[in-house]
């Protein structure tokens, strides 16, 4: 109990404890609207936390939707070291079987002007014009110019090795660095891009300075060079191939290879379903729409029953809507081929959870691996018309109709204008820079007036729409959010507000009890006089 040092100091008043007397009268007034204060706030912040919850799992479907994007329906292999294989667009991949017999890799010219003491050693002042090309094997080697336009080099009199090969390495297509060879001399390198067509020649303007005129070698490289470039020789199936590089793009339809070594048997490369990657893939998205229905069914259960909980949202629209729209869309065709997750072994429970059949899966894939092309990769087709790109935002699905104008270009799509340009074949180029089909780009000939595009989202792109919908900034996850964070803002101010009127009140309870407790004393003072007197009186008779 709170010690009233007031009234135990003062024995004349009333008796009260005044201080645990205006707490109580204050309580009795400030509580009950502090306690309503307080339950809104915890309701708020036990919402917020739900929420919270939401977008965090939000955010992992996206991620996952993202990882299904690098999904791949055919897994390429070499049976060679010598032939590396990496799929660049895994909806281009052939299945079949190709071998390939390297004879020769692509290698870069390699020049070494040696003889010099010192990096800082003047060769002296003059131009320098180096040429691209490609040297033949002919007595003397003639040079024939390639595509890339010659660059002519300025130097100042007095530069040093070193001036020049920061110089040369300035240029496209070689690099340039002064070698220490060990023995106390020094060396300028020169190397060149590989292919034999992007050989250098030297050529070194009249009048240079003799140090300089050195490095001219416009009748011959065989004086400096200690490698030869030449192009990578190979054979796909029989057909003898040449390239530049050893890398190659364009050679087996969404394979990029790499050659590291010649082959003395050809290799083998083959394409086949990939069967594990995709069912990994695709049990590892079961797992996270599974999971998310179970948060869903967690956050929103209303707690009926005598042992059930309250979810942190309870019958919230929002979050049983997210779950809905989900469903919703998994139960969609997909693709221009219409593919349903049923089609792979994906199976819808009684309960809303999703189930993969491994047999059914393998068995689906097996038959026809562009069956997940229509889960991950969005499908696009034109009549009269070439198209390049994909629309931005996972765009929308349905048929499109471009109308234009032979006479003038001008073009409308699904009655959005579109902003194109005349091409030198004739062709016209169109850039769509809004509407549904916003990103891609058209291709059309000069007197086509209709053209019809058909687009048709993925499942990844569909639900990857919806996930940027519902953790956009200006959606409804974060409206609420904002809400709950200013009523909690708000009602904290109450509270804090409350907090100062209880203060107020009881400092006012306690001065006004101490007033009385001041005037019953004086009035029990006076008593106690009138007492004593009349006593007195009394005695006296």
């Amino acid at each position: 109990m709170q010690t009233d040092i007031l009234s135990s100091l003062n024995s004349g008043g009333t008796g009260l404890n005044i201080s645990e007397l205006s707490e109580t009268l204050t309580d009795a007034e400030i509580a009950p609207r502090k306690t309503l204060i307080t339950d809104r706030i915890d309701t708020a912040e036990l919402r917020l936390s739900g929420y919270d919850r939401l977008r965090g799992q939000a955010e992992q479907v996206t991620e996952a939707l993202g990882l299904m994007r690098g999904l791949a329906p055919y897994a390429v292999q070499s049976d060679s070291a010598a032939v590396g294989v990496t799929v660049t667009d895994a909806g281009a991949v052939e299945l079949q079987t190709s071998r390939l017999a390297v004879s020769q890799l692509a290698s870069a010219q390699v020049l070494s002007f040696g003889g010099y003491n010192d990096p800082a050693q003047a060769v002296g002042g003059g131009a320098l014009t180096v040429d691209f090309g490609r040297w033949s094997g002919d007595v003397p080697p003639v040079f024939t110019p390639g595509t890339q336009s010659a660059q002519t080099i300025t130097f100042a009199p007095g530069s040093t090795l070193e001036d020049m090969a920061t110089a040369l390495s300035t240029l496209d297509g070689v690099s340039a660095r002064v070698i220490d060879l060990g023995d106390g001399s020094y060396s300028l390198g020169v190397i060149s891009d590989t292919g034999a067509g992007n050989a250098l020649r030297f050529s070194v303007s009249a009048g240079a300075d003799p140090g300089l005129a050195d490095f001219d070698f416009s009748a011959g490289p065989d004086a400096f060079e200690a490698q030869a470039a030449q192009d990578a020789r190979l054979s796909l199936n029989g057909i003898e191939v040449t390239r530049p590089d050893n890398r190659i793009d364009d050679l087996l339809p969404g394979v990029s290879l790499t050659l590291t070594g010649t082959t003395v048997t050809p290799a083998n490369v083959t394409a086949a379903p990939n069967i594990e990657g995709a069912l990994e893939v695709m049990q590892s998205f079961v797992d996270i729409v599974n999971a998310t229905g179970r948060l869903v069914d967690t956050l929103t259960a209303r707690g009926f029953g005598p042992d059930a909980e309250a979810g942190d949202l309870a019958g919230d629209a929002l979050a049983e809507g997210m779950m809905r729209r989900i469903e919703s869309i998994l139960s969609q065709g997909f693709g221009v081929s219409g593919a349903h997750l049923a089609d792979l072994g994906i199976l819808t429970e009684r309960d809303g959870s999703l189930t993969l059949d491994e047999g059914r899966f393998t068995t689906a894939l097996s038959g026809n691996p562009g069956l997940v092309d229509a889960l991950v990769r969005d499908g696009i087709t034109g009549r009269n018309v070439g198209i390049e790109g994909l629309p931005v935002s996972g765009g929308e699905a349905g048929r499109f109709t471009l109308t234009r104008d032979p006479a003038t270009g001008a073009a409308t799509l699904a009655g959005v204008p579109v902003f194109g340009e005349a091409q030198e074949n004739g062709d016209w180029v169109y850039s769509v820079a809004s509407g549904p089909m916003r990103g891609i780009r058209l291709t059309v000939e000069a007197g086509t007036e209709r053209a019809e595009i058909g687009f048709a989202p993925s499942m990844v792109s569909s639900l990857q729409s919806y996930m940027s919908e519902i953790l956009s900034p200006e959606g409804a996850l974060a409206d609420r959010e904002g809400t709950l964070t200013d009523t909690i803002g708000v009602e904290t101010t109450a509270l804090d507000a409350l907090d100062s009127r209880a203060e107020e009140l009881r400092m006012r309870y306690l001065s006004r009890f101490t007033e009385m407790e001041r005037i019953v004393t004086q009035l029990n003072s006076t008593g106690d006089y009138l007492t004593n007197l009349i006593d007195a009186w009394n005695s006296d008779s």
